[in-house]
């Protein structure tokens, strides 16, 4: 299966955003699938469901981004320079083709509050514009790893 048709399928066994583009993307080898669903739980729902903040796909994607081109140890220093540059670019691309790095601003409405996710819900704004923010993360994580 490929990467973007496994976060798109992580997203319907009602995993977020976060974890559905994060766990597709990292890298395998070094994290289980387990371990990256649990690390990037949090991020999801506009960061721990505020539903404001930054949406979980490109939460999700910027720790891909992350995990493989980050700064790990004292002697790379310019990797932190080149995984901001990946983010930056990353993000800028994201929010031309979406709209928006915001959960809030993607949906239309602040999820934040149960009445809303509920709205949210009944309005399938998560089963129409989530998979297509994943599906572009995707798109993007393909061209910047």
């Amino acid at each position: 299966m490929q990467r973007k048709e496994q976060a798109i399928a992580l997203h319907r066994q009602q995993f977020n955003c976060s974890q559905a583009v994060f766990t597709a993307y990292r890298q395998a080898e070094v994290l289980s699938e387990q371990d990256a669903l649990k690390l990037s739980t949090v991020l999801g729902a506009g960061v721990a469901a505020t539903g404001c903040e930054m949406c979980g796909a490109v939460s999700g994607a910027l720790l891909a981004i992350s995990m493989r081109h980050g700064r790990g140890d004292l002697e790379s220093i310019e990797a932190k320079t080149t995984t901001y540059a990946l983010a930056r670019r990353f993000m800028t691309e994201f929010a031309s083709r979406i709209g928006s790095c915001t959960c809030e601003e993607i949906l239309g409405m602040n999820i934040g509050t149960p009445e809303n996710m509920e709205k949210a819900k009944a309005m399938k704004l998560l089963q129409t514009r989530c998979p297509d923010a994943i599906g572009t993360a995707c798109d993007l994580l393909e061209e910047v790893l």
